[in-house]
């Protein structure tokens, strides 16, 4: 088994570690002695732990003295992957700088994430909404910052995606994934079609700015869905569907183009229509005709109904990850919960490991691995 060292916080790298323990990787999850942040919000409670810590060991050191550094390299020493997210430069400050690191484990595959490139901006703050700001997509979504943590979860997922390869392609090393670029990379072809054709697409509305329609109705009873018509096949089959055929013979929606430029005018003709259908209705009808459309449900909607598949956490269902493997049942650690097994398996004697606690350089074992 892969063995993964995470020395991380928050949600980028403790994402990434996740995704690894679900494929089957054993993750330790190197902890201050305070724990990581995301243990206990005044807000969350501990939600985002929860989320992003399940089934992994924690081992709780202070590296900032020698003798915790010392139990850290002892664990790079044993370990296949070490994924990071600390400020810049923390870990040469730690004393844990590449040469260190890859002098006790040249195999090792290193990546960490960061917020920006190296260079002028290295030192920013790597906060996802404030990198949503300047990447780009907080105007592109109408200045709304995007939900929960899906910036950084991106940046993980990278991150997981280099260690995958770095494993098949046998290629140890430093790698590192900056947030701001797996940011922009979501603005792709934006970024194509503003340079080859002059074109800005605005944000904030549930419409796609260049396909119609493809965007937000109601039913009679006022229940909204999504209608999504990319071509003119599907606004022909939409239009007989419906009984609208004098809508295909209308020359302001003869072509998407068209369609588009006249959205307004043909939302309002559709929207006509559908306020007089039941939202069942309106659904069996364009399923059958294979025409896109789907409920706008919100998370209560989505924790009461069998449309995706879902991890068990106690009494709580957790999305599951659509990957090998499974998170099911798996609990997270307390704080410092593996310290003593751990120590044990890197061979510290009894004496050492109480030498350690004393001098306030790991956790005090605060219970063994569940049973």
């Amino acid at each position: 088994m892969y063995r993964v060292i995470e020395l991380g916080h928050v949600i980028s790298v403790p994402f990434a570690g996740e995704i690894l323990r679900h494929l089957g990787f054993e993750v330790i999850k190197v902890e201050p002695l305070l724990g990581d942040p995301s243990r206990a919000d005044d807000v969350l409670g501990d939600s985002m732990f929860i989320f992003n810590n399940r089934g992994k060991r924690s081992i709780s050191i202070d590296l900032k003295k020698d003798k915790g550094r010392e139990v850290f390299l002892k664990l790079i020493e044993n370990s296949h992957v070490l994924i990071e997210n600390l400020s810049p430069y923390a870990m040469d400050r730690l004393g844990l700088s590449d040469d260190v690191i890859f002098s006790t484990n040249p195999s090792l595959i290193y990546c960490s994430v960061k917020g920006y490139p190296k260079g002028k901006y290295e030192n920013l703050p790597a906060f996802g909404t404030v990198i949503e700001a300047e990447s780009g997509i907080m105007d592109a979504n109408g200045k709304a910052r995007l939900p929960a943590s899906i910036t950084d979860m991106n940046a993980s997922t990278y991150c997981v995606i280099t260690i995958l390869w770095a494993l098949l392609m046998k290629k140890p090393g430093h790698y590192r994934v900056d947030i701001i670029q797996t940011n922009t990379v979501w603005l792709g072809y934006y970024f194509i079609a503003f340079q080859k054709y002059g074109k800005l697409f605005e944000g904030g509305k549930d419409e796609l700015p260049f396909w119609a329609p493809y965007e937000l109705f109601k039913s009679s009873e006022g229940k909204e869905f999504y209608l999504a018509v990319n071509d003119n096949i599907k606004f022909t089959k939409l239009c007989k569907a419906l009984g609208l055929d004098d809508l295909l013979v209308d020359g302001r929606f003869k072509t998407n183009a068209d369609r588009v430029t006249n959205r307004k005018i043909l939302h309002e003709k559709l929207q006509q229509k559908f306020s007089s259908m039941k939202l069942e209705e309106i659904i069996n009808i364009l399923r059958y005709n294979d025409i896109p459309i789907g409920k706008l449900n919100n998370v209560k909607d989505l924790v009461s109904n069998e449309l995706v598949e879902w991890d068990i956490f106690g009494n709580v269902k957790i999305p599951s990850l659509p990957l090998p493997g499974s998170l099911n049942n798996q609990d997270v650690p307390d704080l410092g919960e593996d310290t003593l097994n751990i120590l044990k398996e890197l061979e510290y004697s009894e004496n050492e490991i109480e030498d350690m606690i004393k001098e306030n350089i790991i956790m005090p074992n605060r219970g063994e691995k569940k049973a």
